[in-house]
């Protein structure tokens, strides 16, 4: 004879960690797409690039260029903030861009007046 209790339990915290595991992030995959930096009205880098969604869900993301150089674009609730690793291609992102807000004609873009960071 089983016990129903015992079973009903076992059944709802295999089901809860089933659930649970959907919800781990693991490592995100580099994905390439089609990028551009812009800084200070200069081309920093344009085309092929190497696009990581962060696992938060926030919809932050990085995005790297072949000739070194890389962006991250931080999404909070209340703003959105860019960096990346400046003209000497530093091992991190020190330079900041500033609060960036997506373009409405182009919402593969975000920028302001002294950056514009797409990812297509």
């Amino acid at each position: 004879m089983f016990n129903k209790k015992a079973l009903t339990m076992k059944l709802i915290l295999t089901s809860a960690a089933l659930v649970a595991g959907l919800f781990v992030a693991g490592p995100a995959a580099a994905k390439p797409s089609e990028c551009s930096l812009v800084v200070a009205k200069r081309d920093i880098f344009s085309g092929t690039c190497e696009f990581v969604s962060s696992p938060d869900g926030t919809g932050s993301f990085t995005l790297t260029s072949p000739t070194g150089y890389f962006v991250y674009v931080n999404i909070y609730p209340e703003e959105v903030l860019g960096y990346w690793n400046g003209l000497t291609k530093e091992s991190r992102a020190h330079d900041d861009l500033g609060s960036l807000i997506r373009e409405d004609a182009d919402p593969a873009c975000w920028s302001n007046g002294y950056a514009r960071v797409c990812a297509r």
